[in-house]
């Protein structure tokens, strides 16, 4: 399993930033993180651009999934509509997990890094070297040791890039307020109250190196979801409008 994780994960991510400390950001592996992490960003694009399209499709959904409700089906039934239906529109309700999964390894590929130091001959590709390279962000801040700054701006990078994240349906009925929503709701709260300062406080205890991270993907994340928001979530919801008007029709 060790050797997994160092063939597959760690070692192309840590050559990769020592690469691009050496030849790209001048011996500045702060900066070098922040390159690797944009980078990191537009490989999972399209990833996680699915991943905010399906959000946004379940979100203008609701009257469709609503009509199902309505009918009446047993839970079975129902359940099978419901993915019919996700078939249909194309849609993986789990493609956000996914997202979240593939990102985690590369999280813990940069603790690591910095937690061992960031010269480590075992992983280093052999036409690689660590010499002269500084382990600071733009030659002031090190980045090997937690610094504050660094922790908030990624704890409130978080809580903007919360806000900004389609929401969940609050329940069309009384009725519908079951535990399901009632999870969806409090989860919602959690991530952008609870998440943010969960995260200063965890940035604080780590390497500057992870907060930069953090804050770097954070920022791309926000930018990514504005850009979304202009170019696709108004189709999407204008589309789902004038189909919900056909099935209330047919009904």
């Amino acid at each position: 399993m060790i050797t997994i994780w160092n063939t597959i994960i760690y070692n192309p991510i840590y050559n990769a930033l020592i690469f691009i400390a050496q030849h790209v950001a001048m011996q500045d592996v702060g900066l070098a993180v922040v390159i690797l992490t944009i980078i990191i960003r537009l490989a999972l694009f399209p990833l996680s651009k699915k991943s905010i399209v399906g959000q946004y499709k379940m979100r203008a959904l609701e009257p469709k999934l609503q009509a199902i409700k309505d009918k009446g089906l047993s839970k079975e039934a129902e359940a099978a509509a419901t993915f019919a239906l996700y078939k249909e529109e194309n849609i993986n309700p789990f493609s956000g997990c996914l997202y979240l999964i593939i990102q985690l390894p590369i999280l813990f590929a940069l603790y690591y890094s910095f937690s061992h130091g960031i010269s480590q001959p075992a992983h280093l590709y052999h036409f690689l070297n660590t010499d002269n390279l500084k382990n600071t962000f733009l030659g002031v801040i090190n980045i090997t040791k937690p610094f504050f700054p660094l922790a908030l701006l990624a704890g409130i990078t978080q809580a903007i890039q919360a806000f900004l994240a389609p929401k969940p349906s609050m329940p069309a009925r009384a009725g519908d307020n079951n535990m399901q929503n009632q999870f969806a709701q409090t989860l919602s709260l959690q991530t952008r109250y609870v998440l943010p300062i969960l995260i200063i406080i965890i940035a604080t205890r780590l390497s500057s190196a992870v907060s930069l991270y953090w804050s770097v993907a954070n920022i791309f994340s926000i930018l990514q979801e504005l850009y979304l928001r202009r170019t696709v979530r108004n189709k999407i919801a204008n589309k789902s409008f004038i189909d919900a008007k056909a099935i209330t029709v047919n009904l």
